[in-house]
Order: C-alpha cells, then structure tokens, then sequence
C-alpha cells in the first residue's frame, strides 16, 4: 500500500484552490473592466445623444421663431390689404357714453375700494374710540400735572409723564362714518348702472363690427387677435368689451398698446389690467 503525505496532500489543495481563486480574480477583474467600458460607452452615447437634443431644440426654437415673424409678417400685410378695401371700426369714440357715465363708474369703484364697516365692526371701533378718549383725558391731565409737581417727586413725575407717553404714541381710530356708508351704497348702485349701460353699448359695436366684418383698429387686434377663437366667441366678446371699457375709464389712447403702461398701484385697475392680460393672451394662441 502507498504511504500519503497528509502534510503534501494539503499542500497541494491549497496550491489549487489559489489557483481557482486567481482564476476568479482574474475573471472578476475582466467583467469589472468590461463593465467600466460598457459604461464608458453609455456614458459616451448618452451625452451624444443629450447633445443632438440640444441642437435640435434650438434648431426648432429658431423655426418656431422664424413661423411667429412670418405670422406677423402676414397679419401686418393682411392688415394691409384689408385697410385698402375694407371700412375700419371705431373703438375710440364714444359720444354715446358721455364723461357723466365713467364718472359715475369710477365713482362707484372708489367706493367699493374703500373699508365698509359692518354693524360689530362698528360697534368695535366706537367702544375703541371712547377707550382712546379716555386715555388721552387722563394723559391731558397727567401733563399738566407735570407743570405743578415739586421738584423732589420724581416717581410721580415720571408716572405722569408715562401716562403722557402712552397717549401720543397711538392715533385715534376713524369713527364710521354713517353718511359716508350710505354716499358708498348709492355710489356703488349707481356705478354698477353705469358699468352695465356702458358694456352693452361697447358691446354692440363690437358684435356690428364683427357682423360687418370690419377692420379692427391695430390696438385691439394686437390685444385680443384678428377673431374670436372657435367655440369662444362669447367670452372674447365679453373680454373685448372690457378692453374697450378699460380704455375708456383710463384715458388710454395709445394706437398700438391697447391698455397702455401697466398701473404701479394696487387696486381695481391693476387687477382689471392683469386679468386683461391673461385673457387676450389665450385668445392669440394659436
């Protein structure tokens, strides 16, 4: 029988099983270096691609560019054309609603722009003002106190002198002004007459001219389109005649810009200028 070499046979174990392992090593390191290329590749591919995006987006930028000054292009020569052979509209005078009627629209903006009391707020302020009046008697007479006191009181003087402080440091509230309230409600009923009176007569010469097929004036295409968009006739029409309107309130005379430099200020009229805005820019999309 053949003697083993426990020791040798272990050795020779070990020497394959380092041979497995370097060839696991070998083919890890093979895949990873494969895999690093493969992600090179993508890499590379994926910024071409993003490159040919990019110049394709600004490839249709420019068309969409070069449609939009052709379109105007079109318009002003369509405008053109049609001013050599078609009657024009007038959206600029309107002797029908005479200075009286914006005067009475713009009065009733006002007043709706102003605070109305309600019956608690009211009560509220009143209750605040006999508070007020009160301090400031006491603070009138903690102030002439402060003429007689004795030089050595100096706690009571500096008593007096904050109930003094306390009083000029605050502003008396503003009664509610009962005939003010009722100037707003007649004001406010009075406008909403005028406002209704004056867009049913901007509104009926719109529709004429519309019937008629005439040419608008350059402001009002700039502003609201050449038409109404299909299935919205209704709300350009209402839009339309609140441009017209705007203008009218506003003195706006401008030929192109339809609602002038826009309003600083907050209120009604920037309000109505925003809203304006918005809604003529939906109607000129295309």
């Amino acid at each position: 029988m053949k003697n083993i070499d426990p020791v040798k046979a272990l050795d020779d174990k070990v020497e394959r099983l380092k041979k497995d392992v370097n060839q696991l090593t070998t083919r890890i390191e093979n895949g990873q270096t494969e895999a690093a290329q493969q992600q090179l590749s993508t890499n590379n591919q994926f910024r071409d691609t993003t490159r040919k995006i990019a110049k394709t987006n600004e490839r249709v930028t420019e068309l969409a560019e070069s449609v939009h000054r052709l379109e105007r292009l079109l318009v002003a020569l369509n405008r053109k054309v049609r001013a050599s052979e078609t009657q024009k509209a007038d959206f600029d005078s309107w002797p029908e609603i005479p200075k009286p009627l914006i005067a009475k629209i713009l009065a009733g903006q006002e007043a709706y722009a102003r605070k109305a009391f309600t019956p608690q707020e009211a009560k509220d302020t009143r209750k605040a003002i006999a508070e007020y009046d009160r301090r400031a008697a006491e603070a009138i007479d903690a102030a002439e106190a402060l003429t007689t006191l004795p030089a050595n009181a100096e706690a009571l003087w500096r008593k007096k002198y904050k109930q003094w402080r306390a009083i000029t440091e605050h502003e008396r509230p503003q009664p509610p002004d009962e005939n003010t309230h009722a100037r707003d409600t007649a004001a406010k009923s009075a406008g909403n007459e005028a406002v209704a009176e004056a867009r049913q007569k901007i509104r009926s010469r719109i529709e004429d001219a519309v019937a008629r097929d005439l040419l608008f004036p350059a402001w009002f295409e700039n502003m609201l389109g050449p038409a109404a968009p299909p299935g919205k006739a209704d709300d350009w029409l209402y839009t339309a005649t609140d441009v017209v309107l705007y203008r009218l309130l506003h003195d706006v005379t401008s030929p192109a810009d339809a609602l002038g430099s826009p309003p600083q200020e907050q209120g009604h009229r920037r309000t109505l200028h925003d809203r304006l805005i918005v809604e003529c820019a939906n109607y000129r999309k295309p």
